[in-house]
């Protein structure tokens, strides 16, 4: 395992060599826009892409290990992010919400489809929807790390493979300081044209086709993300905020 060289980072959780793949896309795009923002790996693959400061091992290897090894972060605060992401801009006023609140995530985009609000142990308010559990922006703080090991034990007590039902619930019953981001900090669909708009540009893109196995997929993904791509390039051509 090798040593994190700053307090603040970048962190994804994945197993097999082509989500390691993805991930190593995903965080060339973090270091593009964010230089000296370290991006760090746990993975069940021995190799991984000089691109991440940190390397953690996951052992045994496979399954679904986000909420096992989010907890074990080398860094004081930490972005989490699935492996199928691509950064915008600069991370650095996303982190300052850290100075205020210990957590950080945004709601799920389809929150009142069926079996969004699954009712696990207790009934909760349709307005306090799931938590998209691929970005979550955190300091490694006694709160935050008991909120993990709920879930993941949660997790375990339930028979759950997705993270979100029993993650809503953990959330609810804890005592973190908590708050919800918008919609740019975790983009799951493409409304951008090329058009001026007042909706604020995504600064993380989440795209599910991104890590896809598929190459016509990401293909197909990197088209349609083309008008996303040309109104940040006209932005920083005029020297428009990403989040204007």
């Amino acid at each position: 395992m090798t040593q994190p060289p700053a307090s603040r980072g970048v962190l994804f959780v994945v197993t097999t060599a082509h989500f390691t793949w993805a991930a190593t896309n995903a965080a060339r795009s973090i270091a593009r826009h964010n230089p000296d923002l370290p991006v760090g790996i746990f993975t069940d693959q021995t190799e991984v892409d000089p691109i991440f400061a940190f390397h953690g091992l996951i052992t045994p290897p496979g399954g679904r290990r986000k909420p096992e090894y989010i907890v074990k972060t080398p860094w004081e605060q930490t972005l989490y992010l699935d492996s199928d992401v691509r950064i915008t801009g600069s991370l650095d006023d996303l982190f300052r919400v850290l100075e205020r609140y210990d957590l950080a995530g945004a709601q799920v985009q389809y929150r009142q489809y069926r079996g969004r609000n699954k009712i696990w142990r207790i009934v909760m308010p349709l307005a306090f929807p799931q938590i998209n559990c691929g970005m979550l922006l955190f300091n490694r703080v006694p709160s935050v790390l008991k909120l993990f090991a709920d879930w993941r034990q949660g997790m375990i007590d339930g028979g759950f493979s997705r993270e979100q039902v029993p993650f809503r619930e953990t959330l609810w019953l804890s005592d973190v300081r908590f708050t919800t981001l918008g919609p740019e900090y975790n983009t799951r669909s493409l409304s951008y044209g090329f058009w001026p708009t007042k909706v604020p540009q995504p600064l993380i893109l989440h795209l599910k086709p991104l890590h896809s196995k598929w190459r016509l997929r990401r293909f197909l993904i990197h088209i349609q993300t083309g008008p996303v791509r040309f109104r940040l390039w006209l932005n920083k051509l005029l020297g428009i905020s990403t989040a204007s």
